[in-house]
């Protein structure tokens, strides 16, 4: 299927203890279509497992209907019947993607600066991740509400803002011209991760019928 953009994409963590995959089965249950994606990234699975948790989250994100991305990994995309490619910002080259995988609807990439955003647009990317906007524990320093509207600021290609995302960052988020969010620890933390995502749904709901 060629899906539109989600609003939400959900990052897996690979390291929690119930896996990546039960966490957002769990988030997904009741989630209306077409609001949410899902992105598996494990750097350090192997193979079979990446193919094992993928067609896992293929599954889930169907019943759902509910993107699914593979970070990296354009052969494990296709495996499993990926919606797209998520490609690090030392990935590899958009263009080469499109070349060789002209059946993939989605390649998203990952940015950090203003510099990249215009790079991932000038190739075509589908959509970008801008990071981080918030603290993040062992990353670089946050570049903040301003540094991301300044970033984003006529670049015109649809950015995500990721990093310390919190429900209650959509009014300002959406404010600087964010497309969406992109988050992690919001879902994996959660001693509920379906409530911790519909508090994120309600929260971009309420910030859209205000005309953020």
């Amino acid at each position: 299927m060629t899906p539109g953009l989600p609003r939400i994409w959900i990052i897996t963590d690979p390291s929690h203890p119930d896996g990546p995959v039960t966490p957002v089965r769990r988030a997904l249950e009741g989630c209306r279509p077409g609001l949410v994606g899902v992105q598996l990234r494990a750097k350090h699975a192997s193979d079979r497992q990446l193919v094992q948790w993928g067609r896992e989250l293929r599954e889930a994100t169907r019943a759902s209907g509910s993107t699914l991305a593979v970070n990296r990994r354009v052969d494990v995309a296709q495996i499993v019947d990926a919606d797209g490619v998520h490609l690090p910002e030392l990935g590899l080259p958009i263009a080469a993607i499109r070349e060789q995988w002209p059946e993939l609807p989605m390649t998203g990439v990952s940015r950090h600066d203003r510099a990249g955003l215009m790079a991932a647009k000038q190739d075509r990317a589908t959509y970008a991740f801008l990071s981080p906007v918030f603290k993040v524990p062992g990353k670089a320093q946050p570049i903040g509400i301003h540094g991301f509207r300044r970033a984003i600021a006529d670049v015109g290609i649809p950015t995500y803002a990721l990093g310390g995302i919190g429900d209650h960052d959509w009014k300002a988020l959406l404010g600087a011209g964010a497309f969406g969010v992109a988050i992690r620890r919001a879902i994996y933390a959660a001693p509920e991760p379906s409530e911790a995502l519909q508090r994120f749904v309600c929260e971009l709901d309420k910030s859209l019928a205000n005309g953020e």
